[in-house]
């Protein structure tokens, strides 16, 4: 299928060059889970040749972009930095054949990294990541998909990130991805902190539970909030889980 994109690129080869749509493609694919630098595009092109190629790859359904938001409230939309963007590919598989990794069964090695038993694969967390982002917007009502966005902290040496931040019972919802069943949620905690919210979800190889946690605010007060834990796996009920207001 891969090969059947770019064999189509050619096609319009008349509005737009078939080689950047290939270079910005495998540039998406490659730069998974970070910040699109065009840059990193090969072939020289300028950075409006690219952003033209991600829009057509955007409207394709090949690609799907993810906005840094400041998130300190609804809509997220309004609170987008344009100099920050992710852009997921739209099949997981398809990402792992790009990236080389030519399995016998793509289905079979997704399963595998979702049920905690491909441990050498180096790349499993942007798998996860993906898998995430696909499901929200699968999972969501056609009328009002989710757009999708991120949030990361500006702030002088910091590194803090959250995979995921959406809007659900008019609340913003930070959503933690980890590949694995370990991990402190330290993104996950300052998020929470800074923008004075008590309910947050991680999705991992964890099972179903909640976790309470104690944290300070401004004022130094203890307050406590409830982590719900989501496995990779059931993603897709999201909309319809209950979580403690």
């Amino acid at each position: 299928m891969q090969q059947g994109y770019y064999d189509d690129f050619a096609k319009y080869a008349k509005k737009v060059d078939p080689q950047l749509l290939r270079n910005t493609l495998a540039a998406v694919v490659h730069q998974s889970g970070q910040k699109f630098v065009y840059s990193r595009v090969d072939g020289g092109y300028r950075t409006e040749e690219v952003k033209e190629a991600l829009r057509l790859l955007r409207d394709a359904g090949i690609i799907i972009p993810v906005q840094m938001s400041a998130a300190n409230g609804l809509p997220l939309g309004a609170q987008v930095n344009p100099k920050f963007t992710r852009y997921d590919y739209l099949d997981t598989g398809l990402l792992l054949r790009v990236l080389a990794m030519n399995y016998d069964d793509d289905s079979e090695l997704t399963r595998l990294i979702l049920a905690g038993e491909a441990p050498d694969l180096v790349n499993k967390g942007i798998v996860a990541e993906l898998t995430v982002g696909l499901e929200l917007m699968k999972s969501s009502n056609p009328q009002s998909k989710y757009d999708l966005f991120y949030w990361e902290n500006l702030e002088k040496n910091a590194t803090s990130e959250v995979e995921f931040v959406i809007a659900k019972n008019a609340k913003c919802l930070p959503i933690e991805v980890k590949a694995g069943t370990s991990g402190k949620m330290k993104s996950l905690r300052i998020f929470m902190n800074k923008k004075g919210l008590t309910v947050g979800i991680r999705s991992s190889l964890e099972n179903f539970g909640l976790l309470e946690v104690s944290d300070t605010d401004s004022t130094e007060l203890p307050l406590r909030r409830v982590i719900g834990i989501l496995p990779l796996y059931a993603v897709w009920r999201l909309p319809d889980l209950s979580l403690p207001e």
